[in-house]
């Protein structure tokens, strides 16, 4: 009996050393979370993961889009901004038409079409810095700014076509009244009268014209001088040698004294529809027609002209519009990697 109860005893010893060493070994090892997920947030995981990859890969389109298209609207911009520096620094810019025409809306067109050509040009450079960096407030400014840049090209395209519209109102009025009271009077000191000199003697030497409007034998054209300009009478009241019948910017060149009148011609200027056929010859450095019907025709090309830059200019920037608005959409709504779940 004594050895039975030893044989118990070292075998409990045994049993309580066997489950003092597992309970050691299982609060050694980590306790592992019961996973919370159910199939439904495995599901949704998935989707998000998809999600994200297909927005990586529109904005990654949207942003190739819009470098070409920055690319494209700053050669736009450019002839645009040429365009109208052209129509400034020409021999009869726009800012010499106003004087004649009395009429300011073609030379308002050419500075709109200025701005918003050099406004593209700029926003062109900010819109590959926003893309690059795929900022948002870089990306609204530019959208914006492109909108503000097609309303303003819109007003532009709206004056050069209505300027059309309204050119020959009145025009032939005008002319009449600006040749005989401001023509080559006072230009020294009085800084609009040489405005206008300055402008009528662009014009004839531009469109090769001479007066208002009419032909040879017309009393408006050539003639007007001095049947009824206060210039002529100027110039005929000059001490000395006679004065000018016509202006020089009336003349070809290679004669000017036989298309001055300083020096005698049987026909224009020194005779005006003559009764003796003799002295109706033809000056071949005289501009006999009138300015009017040449002045209309130039500035309806250069109307068009405006207008149609005007017009296709802004077609490209409600493009750039809609991509920058869609990129700056997507760089806000897309979610940032290296946000975790909780």
């Amino acid at each position: 009996m004594v050895t039975m109860d030893v044989i118990f005893k070292d075998l409990v010893s045994c049993y309580r050393l066997l489950y003092k060493k597992q309970k050691e070994q299982k609060e050694q090892k980590p306790l592992r979370r019961k996973s919370s997920r159910t199939s439904r947030d495995t599901t949704d995981d998935y989707r998000t993961r998809s999600n994200r990859r297909t927005e990586d890969g529109c904005t990654t389109c949207l942003r190739g889009t819009l470098h070409c298209y920055n690319v494209c609207i700053l050669v736009i911009g450019c002839a645009a901004l040429g365009v109208g520096i052209f129509l400034l620094v020409t021999d009869f810019s726009a800012r010499k038409v106003t004087p004649i025409v009395g009429n300011q809306l073609y030379e308002v067109t050419t500075y709109l079409l200025i701005a918003g050509g050099g406004a593209v040009a700029l926003l062109a450079f900010c819109g590959c810095c926003g893309t690059i960096r795929e900022d948002k407030c870089v990306l609204s400014f530019y959208g914006t700014t492109l909108a503000i840049v097609f309303i303003l090209l819109g007003v532009a395209c709206g004056l050069a076509f209505f300027f059309r519209a309204v050119l020959t109102a009145n025009i032939k009025f005008r002319m009449r009244n600006s040749l005989t009271e401001s023509y080559g009077l006072d230009v020294r000191s009085n800084a609009q009268h040489r405005r206008v000199t300055e402008a009528w003697d662009a014009m004839q030497r531009r469109l090769k014209c001479c007066g208002v409007s009419g032909n040879e034998t017309s009393t408006d054209s050539w003639s007007f001088y001095y049947l009824n300009t206060m210039w002529y009478f100027k110039e005929r009241n000059k001490p000395g040698a006679a004065g000018l019948q016509v202006p020089e910017s009336c003349c070809a060149d290679g004669g000017i004294a036989l298309c001055t009148g300083q020096e005698y011609f049987k026909g224009p200027p020194n005779h005006l529809n003559h009764f003796n056929p003799d002295f109706r010859q033809r000056n071949p450095y005289l501009y006999t027609d009138g300015c009017y019907d040449k002045l209309v025709e130039y500035l309806d090309q250069y109307s068009i002209v405006i207008g149609l830059v005007a017009a296709v200019v802004p077609l490209f920037l409600i493009l750039g519009i809609i991509i920058s608005f869609c990129l700056c959409a997507r760089v806000a709504g897309t979610p940032n990697d290296d946000e975790v779940d909780v």
